[in-house]
Parts: C-alpha cells; sequence; structure tokens
C-alpha cells in the first residue's frame, strides 16, 4: 500500500512541475520543498521494499539503458541539451552522453544489483548476563545530490536505494532535459516495474 502511494506521488509530482501555458515552471523554492516532501515519504515506504524489487530495480534500469530505442531517445534529448550549451557558450565535455558513459552507467546499476543488502545488519554486539546492546547499519534517509553538467549523475545516484534511502535531485540548467530524459526513460520505469 505504501508503495503505491509513492507512485501515485511521483505520477503527481511528475504532472505537476510540467512549464505552466505561459513557458514558466512553479518556483524553485515550491518544487524543491515538494520533491524533499515526495523523497521523505518515498523513504518511509522503503521499510516495505524487499531487497529483491531493489535488486529488480537495478536489473531494469541496465535493461532500459542497454536498449538501443531508449538510448536513442536519450541521445536526441542531450544532443539538444548540447547545442543549447553551446550556444550559452560553456562547456560540453561532461554533459556529453557518450557510449563510454552509458557502458559505466550499465556497469554500474549491475555492480548495484549484485550487491547483498547490508540493512539492518548488525556490525558490533556487546552483551551481558541476561541483556545484549546490537549496533546495527541503518538508513539514512532522503540524500541530495547537486550536479550541473553530468546527467549520468541520476543514474549513479540510484545506489543510495541499496541501503534503504532515498534521493532528491538539484540539477544545473544544462544537463535538466537529459536528465528527465533518463528518469522517465530508464529510472521511472524501472522503479515501477521492480513494484
Amino acid at each position: 500500500q505504501g508503495v503505491e502511494k509513492a507512485k501515485e506521488r511521483s505520477r503527481e509530482f511528475s504532472a505537476q512541475n510540467q512549464p505552466t501555458k505561459r513557458g514558466l515552471a512553479v518556483s524553485a523554492e515550491q518544487t524543491t520543498v515538494e520533491a524533499v516532501s515526495y523523497a521523505q515519504e518515498a523513504f518511509k515506504v522503503m521499510s516495505e521494499v524487499s531487497d529483491h524489487q531493489i535488486t529488480s530495480f537495478f536489473e531494469s534500469a541496465a535493461k532500459y539503458l542497454m536498449d538501443d530505442v531508449v538510448w536513442q531517445r536519450i541521445l536526441k534529448v542531450n544532443q539538444q541539451d548540447i547545442e543549447q550549451a553551446k550556444a550559452r557558450g560553456r562547456s560540453t565535455t561532461r554533459l556529453m552522453a557518450t557510449d563510454q558513459l552509458r557502458k559505466e552507467m550499465i556497469d554500474g546499476l549491475k555492480q548495484w544489483a549484485a550487491l547483498p543488502s547490508r540493512r539492518g545488519e548488525v556490525v558490533e554486539q556487546v552483551k551481558h548476563q541476561g541483556w545484549k546492546v546490537e549496533l546495527k547499519r541503518a538508513e539514512l534517509g532522503v540524500v541530495g545530490f547537486v550536479f550541473e553538467g553530468r546527467p549520468n549523475v541520476v543514474v549513479d545516484a540510484t545506489g543510495v536505494l541499496r541501503g534503504g534511502n532515498t534521493v532528491v535531485f538539484r540539477i544545473g540548467s544544462a544537463a535538466l532535459a537529459t536528465a528527465k530524459a533518463i528518469m522517465a526513460e530508464v529510472v521511472r520505469p524501472a522503479l515501477f516495474e521492480a513494484g
């Protein structure tokens, strides 16, 4: 039930954060507050998400990135970001979605999928007669990522899910369209597929 609520909130957030009729997006402050709020709600339901579902997410995301049709759609959007950055006199080196970048994102997702979960793992234990104290690994909560011209960070940052955390992004304008394309073509479909 909590996972379904998080999915619905994600859809609502995406729908609400489209440009208005006049071409102006909602305020940065409002968007930030809503994004963090949704990430906090998602974090609350992460305890209901199984390790198998998290592994499934990483496998599905890698599958979507390996799909040439999906990658071509991302490249098309990325080319627009590159052209706009060039027009503003900005460097495009880190902005470019290359085959090497694609491979690195896929490899990273596969590595996350292969890692065992360490949620709730007992790190240390003190035992006394009749009682014991355990130090366990715990989730951090909502992890924030701030980046400018590296759209691959969207995929790289999903690694926080392995530990039961959620993520919120602050993306520079140079990579924004490419990051949104990666979210729409890879991350969101993989999240929904994983349940």
